[in-house]
C-alpha cells in the first residue's frame, strides 16, 4: 500500500513541488476559489429543473471538491470571494453572504428550499443557525430575477442543500466523513453522515457536527492603520490575536422518508447549538440554540398534465442569548414556521412552468438591556407562477408574484404604542437566452421587485451594541421598489468557458440607515429613511484549458467583479460598497491529485459612505494539494491548504467590523473527506 501511495505522489511532480510551498498558519477565509467550469449542473433556483448554462440568473454553485476546498465556519466566508459575492464578516464566527452591494434583509438564506426561520437577518453579529460541514451542495443565485422566494430576495438566493430528509434510495448504506484543522484558530471541526434503505421503501439520515474554536491569530494589530490613526498609540487595540473570537458549535440532525417511483415523504429534526464570542465587546458571548422541524415530498404525476407536486414545511424554536460576563444580557427568541406547495404541469400550449404557494409566520422578541426592538410579529401569504417557453435558438423565462405582508409590533416601553403595517406588493421578471451558436448563448433578464420593510427597519428605536448605533426605525416607510436588468455572455466549450455579465439595478425607495448627527445614549443615532439608490456592476468568470503535460490536464482560472452603489438622493456613495476584486488561479487535475495556485487582489476602497474610512488593498495568495484513493462515492480525498501565504492584513470593506477585526494570518489547513 505505501508503495503504490509513493508511486501516484510520485507521479504528480506538481503536488511535490507545491508541497515545498511555506504554510505556516491559515486565513480565515480562503482566496479565489476559481471559477467553475460551465458544466451541466441540474439548479434548484428553477422549478422546472435546468442546466447551469439554461438559467438566466447567473448562478454560482459549490459541491465536491470545489466546496471542499471553500468551506468556511461561516456560509459568508464559504461564498465570499464568489463573483458578486462578499461577506458581512463579524469576526470569524457571525457571517452572512452580500450579493451585489446587498444583504440583510434582501439576501434569502435557503436551507433545502426554505427559509431558517433564526435572527441572522437582525443583527451582523447573529450567526446563520446552519453547519458548511454536512452541506453536500451550495447554490448561490444573484440578482433580482429570484422573485419565487419571496420579496426579501430582491438582492439574491443562497440554497444550501443538506439532503436531511432522503428523496432518492440509497440502495445500500453510505456513509461520509469531513475532518479538518486549521492553524490560525486553531480550528478541530469534524462532520459525519449515514444513508440507509434500498432503492425504494423507508430511508434513513443521520449528520451530526462538531467544531470547535480558539481566539483567531491575525497578521499585526486589530484595529485598521486608518482607525489607528485616529488614536493615540496606547489606544491602538490588541494585536496578534482577536479577542473574544473563540467558538464551540455542535449539532446534528435525524431524517426518515418513504421513497417509490411516484415519489417521496419525509421528516427531519435538527439541533444546531453554538456558543461564540463577538469581537467588538471583549466580554461579550452569544449562546445560540435552535431546534427545527422540516418535512418534505413530492408526488409526481398525480393528475393529468400534472408533473408533480411539491410540498415543504419547517418549523424553528430558535434562542439567542447575550451574554455580558456571566450575566444575561439581551435574549432574542424566533418561533414561527415556513409552508410551500408548487406544481410542475405539463405543456400548456407552448409553455411549461409551476405554480405555487407559499405562507411565512414568525414571531420575534427581544428582551434585555439591548433590546432595540419591540416584540414583533411577521405574517407573509405569497402566490407565484413560473412559465418557460422555447422555440429554436431561443428560451424565455417569465414569472410573477404576488405577496401579503403584515407586520405588527407590540405596546411596550421604551418602544411606544402598538402598530400593524400591512403590505400588498408584486414582482415580475422575463428573462430570455439566445444561444445563436454551439456553445455561445446571450441572456437577458429584466425584474420588477417591490419590498415590503420589514419589522427592523419599521420599529428598531434602541442602542445596538453590534452596529456601535443608536438606530431608529421609520413606522411610515412604504414599499421599497427596484428594477433590475441583467446581461451576460457566456461560453461552454472544452477549450474554455466562461461568461462576462453586466447589471443594473435602481431602486426608487430603497430603505437605508443614515447617520442623523445626533447622539442618544453616548451613541450616534442612525435612522432608517427611503432614498432613491442605484446599483450596477460587471462579473467575470472562466477557464481555459492549458493543455496537459507532467501527467495531468493544467487549467487556466479567472475572476473578476466590480460595483458601484449610490444614494442619488444625495449623490454620496453608499457603504459597505466592495471594491474591485479580480485574480486567477493555475489547476493541475491529474488522476489521483489536484494542485492549485490561486490568486485574488482586492483593490483599495476610498469611494467612501459618509462617515467611512477607506480600506486598504491586498492581495490573497493560496496554494492547495489534493490526493485521493478511490473516487468521489468510494473513497478518501485528503488535502491541504496554505492560505494567505503572503501573511496579508486583509480587511473585508462589506464588513461593519472592519476596522476592528482583520481576517485570519497566514496559515495551513489540513484535512480528510471519506465516502463509503
Amino acid at each position: 500500500m505505501y508503495n503504490r501511495t509513493y508511486v501516484r505522489a510520485a507521479s504528480c511532480p506538481v503536488v511535490l513541488a507545491l508541497a515545498a510551498l511555506p504554510s505556516a498558519g491559515a486565513a480565515a477565509q480562503p482566496a479565489a476559489q476559481g471559477p467553475s467550469r460551465l458544466d451541466t449542473v441540474i439548479v434548484t433556483a428553477n422549478p422546472l429543473g435546468s442546466e447551469l448554462l439554461d438559467m438566466v440568473s447567473p448562478v454560482s454553485v459549490l459541491s465536491g471538491e470545489r466546496l471542499l476546498r471553500a468551506q468556511q465556519p461561516t456560509l459568508g466566508e464559504t461564498l465570499g470571494t464568489l463573483p458578486g459575492i462578499s461577506s458581512s464578516y463579524y469576526g470569524p464566527n457571525a457571517s452572512r453572504p452580500v450579493i451585489r452591494g446587498l444583504d440583510g434583509g434582501r439576501v434569502r438564506i435557503l436551507q433545502n428550499g426554505m427559509g431558517l426561520l433564526d435572527a441572522s437577518g437582525t443583527s451582523v453579529d447573529h450567526a446563520v443557525s446552519l453547519e458548511t460541514l454536512t452541506a453536500r451542495r451550495i447554490e448561490a443565485v444573484r440578482g433580482p430575477a429570484t422573485l419565487l422566494y419571496g420579496p426579501s430576495a430582491i438582492g439574491g438566493v443562497v440554497n444550501v442543500i443538506d439532503s436531511r430528509i432522503p428523496a432518492e434510495g440509497t440502495g445500500g448504506v453510505a456513509v461520509g466523513f469531513d475532518a479538518r484543522y486549521a492553524s490560525p484558530a486553531a480550528e478541530r471541526a469534524i462532520g459525519a453522515t449515514l444513508d440507509a434503505g434500498e432503492r425504494t421503501g423507508p430511508q434513513l439520515h443521520v449528520d451530526g457536527f462538531t467544531r470547535r474554536t480558539d481566539d483567531l491569530r491575525i497578521p499585526d494589530y486589530a484595529y485598521s492603520p486608518q482607525l489607528r490613526d485616529l488614536l493615540p498609540e496606547e489606544e491602538w487595540g490588541p494585536r496578534w490575536r482577536l479577542p473574544n473570537s473563540a467558538s464551540d458549535s455542535h449539532g446534528g440532525s435525524v431524517g426518515l422518508s418513504w421513497v417509490d417511483a411516484k415519489g417521496y415523504g419525509g421528516l427531519s429534526y435538527q439541533v444546531f447549538d453554538t456558543d461564540y464570542g463577538t469581537v467588538a465587546e471583549p466580554d461579550v458571548t452569544i449562546a445560540l440554540r435552535q431546534r427545527r422541524l422540516d418535512a418534505a415530498g413530492e408526488i409526481r404525476d398525480p393528475f393529468a398534465n400534472v408533473k408533480s407536486v411539491r410540498f415543504r414545511y419547517g418549523q424553528s424554536d430558535y434562542r439567542h442569548t447575550e451574554y455580558e460576563g456571566d450575566e444575561v444580557g439581551t435574549v432574542f427568541v424566533n418561533q414561527g414556521y415556513e409552508a410551500r406547495i408548487d406544481a410542475t404541469h405539463g405543456r400548456i400550449g407552448p409553455l411549461d412552468g409551476a405554480v405555487g404557494l407559499q405562507v411565512t409566520d414568525f414571531d420575534l422578541s427581544a428582551e434585555g438591556e439591548e433590546a432595540f426592538l419591540p416584540d414583533t410579529s411577521t405574517r407573509q401569504f405569497s402566490g407565484f407562477v413560473y412559465e418557460e417557453y422555447r422555440t429554436g435558438p431561443w428560451r424565455l423565462q417569465f414569472g410573477g408574484r404576488y405577496d401579503h405582508t403584515r407586520v405588527s409590533a407590540a405596546d411596550g416601553e421604551p418602544f411606544g404604542p402598538g402598530l400593524t403595517r400591512t403590505f400588498d406588493t408584486g414582482s415580475g421578471s422575463v428573462g430570455a437566452i439566445w444561444s445563436f451558436a454551439p456553445g455561445l448563448a446571450l441572456v437577458g433578464s429584466y425584474a420588477y421587485s417591490q419590498r415590503p420593510p420589514n419589522y427592523q427597519e419599521l420599529f428598531a428605536d434602541g442602542p445596538h451594541a453590534a452596529t456601535g448605533l443608536f438606530e431608529v426605525g421609520d413606522r411610515d416607510l412604504g414599499v421599497e421598489k427596484s428594477s433590475g436588468i441583467d446581461v451576460a455572455l457566456r461560453r461552454s466549450g472544452e477549450d474554455w468557458s466562461g461568461s462576462v455579465s453586466v447589471f443594473f439595478n435602481r431602486f426608487s425607495n430603497y430603505v437605508g440607515l443614515f447617520p442623523t448627527g445626533e447622539v442618544d445614549d453616548d451613541l450616534p443615532v442612525w435612522a432608517y429613511a427611503q432614498t432613491r439608490a442605484e446599483f450596477y456592476g460587471l462579473e467575470v468568470e472562466g477557464r481555459i484549458a492549458l493543455g496537459r503535460a507532467a501527467g495531468g490536464a493544467w487549467d487556466l482560472g479567472v475572476q473578476a467583479d466590480w460595483l458601484r452603489g449610490t444614494d442619488k438622493g444625495s449623490g454620496e456613495p453608499l457603504s459597505r460598497i466592495t471594491p474591485l476584486r479580480f485574480g486567477g488561479g493555475i489547476v493541475y487535475a491529474a488522476e489521483r491529485c489536484d494542485a492549485r495556485l490561486d490568486v485574488l487582489r482586492v483593490q483599495a476602497q476610498d469611494r467612501l459612505a459618509p462617515e467611512e474610512l477607506p480600506t486598504d488593498g491586498y492581495t490573497m495568495l493560496n496554494a492547495s494539494l489534493t490526493w485521493r484513493i478511490g473516487d468521489a462515492a468510494q473513497g478518501l480525498a485528503a488535502f491541504v491548504q496554505g492560505v494567505n501565504l503572503l501573511d496579508e492584513d486583509a480587511r473585508i470593506h462589506s464588513s461593519v467590523l472592519k476596522d476592528i477585526a482583520p481576517l485570519g494570518r497566514r496559515g495551513v489547513v489540513v484535512g480528510v473527506r471519506g465516502a463509503f
